[in-house]
């Protein structure tokens, strides 16, 4: 057999059930859970097509401005290009094209005439809402709180993610389609889940983890609640002007109180976990950040006990930690280093010890749950234990990220057409732009997943130069008179499209030519598309092409008779 080509999106899809003219991916497209399309808008971006590429982004992604910014970036910690030079900017690239680029939604599908609710007015939710409207279904959304856009627009701070990204995004969303918002509406107060499913042909479950986690240590009630304090010090600044403050927890939630409370004008803080400085789960960078403002992170350390002493001040004890796990249920089991304990005084004590699924607020006519207490979804059909009721974001997966919580909302959405379209959950669907600009569904036969392109099998990969990453690092502490402005500026469009250029398309054709020059035969020409075999029953298999290949985009399926 002839060569066969994987090539990049040729055009904008929302839900892929299988792709013939995509047998093979890159590292980074297969490690993003929100599943962006990122080589094509890599693509787009070089080209100056900066409008375009952001309506690749919309496709898949309803919030690129927040993930732009907080994203783990997952992209580039599995990108090629890190065994080459650098990992390509992923992250950064994301954020220009959401601030720079304008581009409107497609037209959805007819309309079905089903109605499905959503409730939960996050990432999840509204990314849940979106992909339905586009599918041509109604959709209603019920939010608890009187903002849309769920832990990036009420918790994360400004310094990270300015409010109003997620709040225009959020607005955005509603131009999708059909779609109504009521917030101040929460499940279980204003609206419960049997009137939801009568009146609704499909319901999907999308509050996150509402109830903060309290340590079952003497004094617990001496600590602030992280979200609630993150919450309250973006609405209201009140100053910390001297004070001290220790933060239990090594996660993000953490360090943004450790940032936040160092510009209220915290003296001090420091930070006690009990990862070691190697597993703590926040990426580097804000490592070097706590480093360079002065955070002071301890460690190893369990807490034991919060106590006040008479002068008001608070202290922390906690012992040195050999060993630690969590149960299938969350339940911590640890191991303590006998005599080895310490103490820490400060004004303030925030707990950062997670969040959990706030069972009680969703009211009556409960679905089945998980020894974590979040909503149990079928892996295949995310539906839950009841009828015509899917679930979407941490309330079913447990804490995750913003990109996971946005992929899940896209599956719910798609979970949710096949139930109320009378589809079984199995069928595969391909959901795509026309050329009309309207949003087109088909069937389509399963399709093997991709073969995900390491390094190694770029056999021709030294045709990439050698490039520095642009990448914007951080300036130096933010000015008093603004301590809460942006960190990290946007690249400039020249350093945006170098970027974008570095990507070395790995497993997908950038039609290069290198594979028609090299071979022997000349049985493959350059058409509008790309390369393609002009003369298929001349190819000598002799893989030329494979190996001039600087993308790994070329495979072969060989006749048995070959392969004996």
């Amino acid at each position: 057999m002839p060569p066969i080509y994987s090539k990049r999106l040729p055009r904008r899809i929302l839900h892929s059930g299988g792709l013939n003219d995509q047998q093979r991916n890159s590292p980074c497209e297969h490690a993003c859970p929100a599943g962006t399309a990122i080589q094509s808008v890599h693509f787009l971006l070089a080209e100056g097509k900066t409008d375009e590429a952001l309506s690749y982004l919309l496709s898949r992604n309803p919030f690129p401005g927040v993930t732009g910014r907080v994203c783990p970036h997952f992209c580039e910690s599995a990108c090629n290009r890190a065994k080459h030079d650098e990992a390509v900017a992923v992250r950064a690239l994301e954020r220009y094209v959401s601030d720079r680029g304008d581009a409107p939604w497609p037209k959805p599908a007819p309309s079905s005439g089903k109605k499905i609710a959503v409730i939960g007015a996050g990432p999840a939710g509204l990314t849940c809402a979106c992909q339905a409207a586009l599918l041509g279904h109604s959709v209603t959304v019920f939010e608890a709180s009187p903002l849309m856009g769920g832990v990036p627009r009420q918790s994360i701070p400004d310094f990270r993610l300015p409010k109003q990204v997620p709040d225009y995004e959020a607005a955005r969303a509603l131009k999708a389609g059909d779609i109504t918002v009521h917030t101040n509406t929460a499940l279980g107060r204003d609206v419960f889940l049997p009137e939801l499913t009568r009146d609704f042909d499909a319901c999907v479950i999308a509050v996150g983890l509402q109830k903060e986690r309290r340590l079952a240590i003497p004094g617990s009630d001496l600590a602030i609640p992280a979200v609630s304090w993150l919450k309250a010090s973006n609405m209201d600044r009140r100053a910390m002007t001297g004070k001290s403050a220790i933060i239990i927890g090594g996660g993000g939630v953490a360090f943004d109180c450790a940032f936040t409370a160092l510009r209220l004008g915290a003296s001090n803080v420091e930070i006690v976990c009990l990862e070691a400085a190697d597993a703590m789960r926040v990426p580097d960078e804000e490592k070097r950040q706590a480093a360079e403002e002065g955070v002071v992170i301890h460690n190893n350390y369990s807490a034991t006990a919060v106590s006040k002493r008479p002068d008001g001040v608070l202290t922390l004890n906690a012992d040195l930690v050999a060993s630690f796990r969590f149960g299938d249920d969350g339940a911590l089991h640890l191991e303590t280093v006998p005599g080895e304990n310490a103490s820490f005084n400060a004004d303030v004590v925030i707990c950062a010890s997670g969040l959990q699924a706030d069972i009680s607020a969703l009211g009556e006519g409960l679905p089945a749950l998980t020894p974590r207490a979040c909503v149990e979804v079928d892996p295949v059909t995310l539906g839950t234990s009841l009828p015509g009721v899917f679930a979407a974001g941490d309330i079913a997966s447990g804490p995750s990220s913003v990109a996971a919580a946005i992929g899940s909302g896209r599956a719910a959405a798609l979970a949710a057409h096949k139930h109320v379209m009378g589809f079984s959950p199995e069928l595969c669907l391909n959901v795509s732009v026309g050329d009309d600009d309207m949003v087109t569904i088909q069937e389509t036969l399963p399709l093997a997943p991709a073969h995900v392109v390491e390094y190694e099998e770029m056999l021709h990969v030294d045709w990439h130069e050698r490039a520095p990453r642009h990448s914007p690092t951080r300036p130096t502490p933010a000015s008093p008179l603004l301590p809460f402005r942006e960190l990290l500026p946007a690249l400039s469009e020249e350093d945006a499209q170098a970027e974008a250029a570095r990507c070395m398309h790995c497993g997908q054709c950038s039609a290069c030519g290198n594979c028609v020059d090299a071979c022997p035969g000349h049985i493959l020409d350059m058409g509008e598309n790309g390369p393609y075999v002009a003369w298929p029953d001349q190819c000598w298999h002799c893989g030329c092409c494979r190996i001039a290949c600087p993308d790994g985009a070329i495979s072969y399926l060989f006749p048995l008779t070959m392969m004996v």
